[in-house]
């Protein structure tokens, strides 16, 4: 029970608390397989577009440095789109990201051709395998480091012969305004990329965390169902299987000294046994059907302990009154088992001759009342038998009390009350 009651402290305490803000989720196949087809596809429109442009030349077109330059990126990014370390060390991850960067780079730096598209790519790469901290410091580094190669190139002596062709304003005027541009796309862009994918990793983990959760809470249900069952075999068949053994051992000790006492302890145990299974049948039918009726199973134990118990210093005489509203089948069942089990203690040990079963329902709770005129027993002695504390922890679970009074020669009252 407490092991139980530890994992379910356990299970409390992993659903309360936050995740990490640099956490990094588990990345899916399908995740690293959806952002190959991506790079795959911005290529294959950027090939389209190259070889558009050389069909339609009116005289051949000889490829420059910078083309050669965009070209070896094209294949450096395609080979790169072939690996995603999802699951490799975090220095592999970062020198990943920070080599695509750097083809990247070497394009907006000597060729007139700009992979712009791909540079947002491997900001969402970045959020699936960097850390927070780590793709902030990633998109800042890179958006310097493009925003620099971009102005470099804008200040080649190629681009100022292309924009004296169309400016009329000052040319650093709109070299600045074209540069701002381009930084405040940068940063528009980016960030919304970076929170659009923190908000899916996000939404990943949560999943991730409720599937464990709902497995967790699964095995600890089954572990519950698990106690329930071995509390509920002991208190049910327990005691009458201990006392069916001890009438036979008494039958077989004495089959040949004392014939009648022998004949008394089989019927005896004859009895216990029809009361073992009616016990079961009682227990299958309820997990069958789902019904229990509690006064008509403590009225028929009543009668079972009348008509099972030996004729010696033991026997005892059962008065009872039971009047009960249809209860919770769980609620049913653990105030019967109490009741058996207060029976069970009764007869080893009180010595009494008259015990009184009582039941009252109000509004507001139900109070089941157990008292015998036995020889009693000390308060003060620490109730450490396994009977006292599983009806008491039966009682706790459903939100009763249970009190017992006892006095040395006069008696023990045993009384639960539980809200309706």
């Amino acid at each position: 029970m407490n092991q139980v009651a530890s994992r379910a402290a356990s299970v409390n305490m992993r659903a309360l608390s936050p995740p990490r803000p640099d956490a990094i989720a588990s990345v899916s196949p399908s995740v690293a397989k959806t952002l190959r087809y991506v790079e795959w596809t911005f290529l294959l429109v950027l090939i389209l577009r190259l070889l558009s442009l050389l069909l339609n030349r009116p005289m051949a077109y000889e490829l420059a440095a910078g083309d050669y330059i965009m070209l070896a990126a094209m294949g450096g990014v395609a080979v790169l789109s072939l690996v995603f370390p999802s699951g490799r060390p975090r220095w592999q991850r970062h020198a990943y990201i920070w080599c695509e960067i750097s083809i990247l780079l070497a394009t907006r730096a000597f060729s007139t051709w700009g992979l712009d598209l791909f540079l947002y790519l491997v900001l969402v790469k970045s959020c699936f395998l960097l850390s927070r901290r780590a793709v902030i410091f990633t998109t800042v580094a890179a958006g310097v480091a493009w925003q620099i190669s971009y102005a470099r190139q804008l200040f080649t002596q190629e681009m100022k012969t292309r924009f004296e062709a169309i400016l009329a304003a000052p040319q650093h005027l709109m070299v600045l305004d074209m540069i701002f541009n381009s930084t405040a796309l940068y940063l528009a862009s980016s960030l919304l990329i970076i929170l659009l994918c923190w908000t899916v990793l996000a939404e990943r983990k949560s999943r991730q965390q409720a599937d464990m959760l709902s497995a967790e809470v699964e095995k600890l249900a089954a572990d519950l169902e698990r106690t329930r069952i071995a509390r509920d075999i002991h208190d049910s068949l327990g005691h009458t299987l201990t006392s069916l053994d001890m009438q036979l051992e008494v039958a077989q000790t004495l089959h040949t000294q004392d014939p009648d006492h022998a004949l008394q302890a089989v019927n005896h145990a004859k009895g216990l046994s029809q009361q073992s299974l009616q016990e079961v049948r009682r227990a299958v039918s309820t997990m069958r059907h789902g019904v229990f009726d509690l006064s008509v199973a403590l009225t028929n134990l009543v009668e079972q302990i009348q008509n099972t118990r030996p004729s010696s210093a033991t026997s005892f005489q059962i008065r009872s009154h039971i009047d009960l509203p249809t209860l919770p089948l769980q609620t049913s069942q653990q105030l019967f088992l109490v009741v058996k089990e207060g029976l069970n203690n009764i007869q080893k040990h009180s010595q009494a001759s008259m015990v009184e079963l009582s039941t009252t329902t109000t509004t507001t709770d139900i109070t089941i009342r157990l008292s015998d005129n036995g020889v009693g027993f000390l308060q003060q002695t620490p109730k450490q038998g396994f009977g006292l504390r599983g009806m008491q922890e039966r009682v706790q679970l459903l939100h009763g009390q249970m009190v017992v009074h006892s006095t040395v020669g006069q008696g023990t009252v045993l009384q639960v009350t539980i809200p309706q």
